[in-house]
């Protein structure tokens, strides 16, 4: 057993956001993707002794609500106990096809929940406040409406092109 690393299943349900983003939220997964998706759930979360207890239909209730339970605690600072960030609403399996909603974030908190930086870390990066990044992450913010200047900084902290936080 890999160990209990969240981060891991974290990270592979979120490389399905950007697809499901296209797609009014949703991403479906064929057969091959959740046969994928399976057995980093076993490896990481089922010890190898307790495998023979779990039928196929048990496995795939368990990882289907550990799919729909999924979070982060996202932390300001070290003394903010921090939101909780939702990445998924529902998931609903078909027999072939298992189907996940995914929450809308916006451009820029899911580029930081990507490179797994705290808003503080964005923010000193920038030389602006955290409040400053917490109102560019807000969904009401167009940042096209924004000072140039900040939103080149908030790219460059972010690691990508002003366009991607534009979408």
């Amino acid at each position: 057993m890999a160990g209990f690393d969240k981060d891991a299943f974290w990270l592979k349900i979120l490389s399905f956001y950007n697809e499901a983003k296209c797609n009014n939220y949703i991403v479906k997964l064929d057969e091959e993707q959740i046969q994928e998706l399976k057995a980093l759930y076993i490896d990481l979360y089922i010890p190898m002794e307790n495998l023979s207890h779990y039928d196929d239909e048990k496995i795939m209730k368990k990882m289907m609500t550990a799919v729909s339970s999924i979070y982060r605690v996202d932390k300001d600072t070290m003394g903010n106990s921090g939101e909780i960030v939702q990445l998924v609403n529902t998931v609903n399996y078909d027999g072939k096809n298992m189907y996940i909603r995914f929450a809308q974030i916006s451009p820029v908190k899911m580029r930081r929940l990507e490179l797994g930086k705290s808003r503080q870390q964005i923010a000193e990066r920038m030389g602006y406040s955290i409040s400053a990044v917490r109102n560019c992450e807000a969904s009401f913010c167009d940042l096209t409406r924004q000072p140039e200047k900040l939103v080149r900084k908030l790219a460059r902290a972010l690691e990508c092109e002003p366009e991607v936080l534009m979408q």
